[in-house]
C-alpha cells in the first residue's frame, strides 16, 4: 500500500506543521517548488494515459498523482490560514480524506465512496511477460475491483514512454500457464489454460 503509506504521512506532517505553528519560509518555498514539478509531471501524466500511453514503469503515474496530493497536504501544513485561491486549492487538497470519512458515513453514498477508495487509494498488482526489446503482455489485477486481471499490450516508445493497448485478451477469470511463443517479427502467440481448457490467441506486434 504504498499509495495510501505517503499519503498518511504526509497527511500526519501537515497536521502537526499545523499544530506546532511551524514558520518556515524556505521549508514553504522549496515545498511549492517540488509541488509544482509534481503538479506539471501529474498532467503529462494525465494527457499521455488519455491518449494510451504511459511512462515507463508499472506505478509511475501513481507515484506521481500521490506525490502531487501528499506535497499539497504538506503545503497546507505550512501555509498561513487566508482567503485567496492557493490556499483554498491547499484545503481541498488537504480535506479529501475527509470527504472519504463524510462518505463512508452517509449510509447512501457508503458503497460509492468505498468503491472510490479503493481505486483511489490501494496499489494494482502487475505483472509483466516479456515478448522481445520492445514489447511486453502486462497483467493488472485491482483486488475486489475486478474478479480476473486486465491483459495489455506493452510497446516501448520514444525512450522514456511507452504505448499500453488494453485489453488484448479478455479472461473471464483469473487464468494459469501462461506462455508467450513469438510468431516471426510482428505477431505473438498467447496460450493460456490446462487440457480441454486451453485458450490462445493471435496479438499483432508494430
Amino acid at each position: 500500500m504504498v499509495t495510501l503509506t505517503i499519503l498518511t504521512i504526509c497527511f500526519l506532517t501537515a497536521i502537526s506543521c499545523r499544530i506546532k505553528k511551524v514558520k518556515s519560509p524556505i521549508a514553504l518555498a522549496l515545498t511549492w517548488y517540488v509541488h509544482l514539478i509534481f503538479l506539471f509531471f501529474s498532467v503529462i501524466c494525465l494527457l499521455l494515459m488519455i491518449n494510451g500511453y504511459g511512462f515507463k514503469g508499472t506505478q509511475t503515474e501513481r507515484v506521481f498523482f500521490t506525490l502531487y496530493a501528499g506535497s499539497g497536504m504538506v503545503l497546507f501544513g505550512l501555509s498561513k490560514p487566508d482567503t485567496d485561491a492557493r490556499y483554498a486549492y491547499l484545503t481541498v487538497l488537504f480535506g479529501f480524506p475527509f470527504v472519504l470519512l463524510f462518505g463512508l458515513i452517509i449510509p447512501p453514498l457508503r458503497i460509492l465512496t468505498l468503491v472510490a477508495t479503493l481505486t483511489l487509494l490501494s496499489d494494482s498488482d502487475f505483472r509483466r511477460y516479456t515478448i522481445d526489446d520492445d514489447h511486453a503482455l502486462q497483467s493488472k489485477t485491482s483486488g475486489i475491483l475486478s474478479i480476473a486481471p486486465t491483459y495489455s499490450l506493452i510497446t516501448d516508445k520514444y525512450w522514456l514512454f511507452e504505448e499500453i493497448t488494453p485489453d488484448v485478451i479478455k479472461p473471464q477469470q483469473a487464468i494459469g500457464n501462461l506462455r508467450l511463443k513469438k510468431k516471426g517479427v510482428d505477431s505473438v502467440l498467447v496460450q493460456w489454460g490446462y487440457g480441454k481448457m486451453r485458450k490462445d490467441t493471435l496479438l499483432a506486434l508494430e
